[in-house]
């Protein structure tokens, strides 16, 4: 990772429904081909903040930089075209198309006034394989299993240049088989500059896979620090604010 500026940063960041604040000024930072987890209980502003990172909704206030300079995200749209996607738990996938029309939708290839079918074919077999799906674009995405509609997500995020991959609870489904993938394509990623941000709540994976950790609890920053330098238990503690033990006491004899 490079030491310098923070190649992603959010700065004083808070998100207000009506009266009710879900996000309090919060500060975070990630390094270029970082991946970093953020952990928090439900309803601790974790999707929140990645709506708002994926275009999905605006800060109330704060700024978001990428690259040492503020961007403003309107739409998902945009946030696309500054590299930034987010794979949704549930898939945002027409399912009566093929897998090459769905990795192009939107953003279809065209020779003339035709669409290039042929190129859309080619480039999705490309994408297909670099996360290592051996499938044939033609097929409809009605016909495929969970996880691989899961890897398609992320191939359509390859295809789109993603440099900052937002990936909410992604093994929720998956066989360990299909994680270990998951997890060699994720590690192939990093090791070509894509920043990560990673929300699980399976804290052995955060231990195992990410660089960094960001507790989040009541929409605010509880800590950041190196995952290798947290214990399982230390991660659930401050996720819920006090020792395990205190909420689950012994039972009287």
């Amino acid at each position: 990772m490079n030491g310098n500026r923070p190649y992603l940063e959010f700065r004083a960041v808070s998100k207000h429904f009506s009266k009710v604040q879900v996000l309090h000024e919060v500060n975070l930072s990630l390094q270029k081909g970082e991946i970093h987890a953020l952990i928090g209980e439900n309803g601790a502003g974790k999707s929140t903040l990645m709506k708002i990172l994926g275009g999905y909704q605006p800060p109330s206030s704060g700024h978001i930089m990428l690259e040492g300079r503020e961007i403003t995200l309107r739409s998902s749209r945009e946030a696309e075209h500054l590299g930034i996607v987010l794979l949704h738990q549930e898939f945002n996938q027409a399912e009566d198309l093929s897998i090459a029309e769905n990795l192009y939708l939107g953003h279809e290839l065209r020779r003339g006034f035709l669409l290039d079918n042929a190129a859309m074919n080619a480039g999705a077999s490309g994408a297909l394989e670099q996360v290592g799906l051996q499938l044939d674009p033609r097929t409809k995405v009605r016909d495929l299993i969970v996880p691989h509609r899961q890897m398609v997500e992320i191939a359509k995020a390859l295809l789109r240049d993603a440099s900052v991959l937002i990936l909410d609870e992604p093994t929720a489904t998956l066989t360990p088989q299909e994680r270990e993938k998951l997890f060699d394509v994720m590690h192939t990623l990093k090791s070509k500059g894509v920043t990560m941000l990673y929300i699980s709540h399976k804290l052995d994976e955060v231990q195992r896979m990410c660089d960094r950790v960001t507790v989040l609890r009541d929409g605010r920053v509880v800590v950041t620090k190196s995952a290798d330098s947290m214990t399982l238990h230390q991660m659930a503690n401050l996720m819920v604010g006090r020792e395990l033990s205190e909420m689950y006491p012994p039972k009287a004899e």
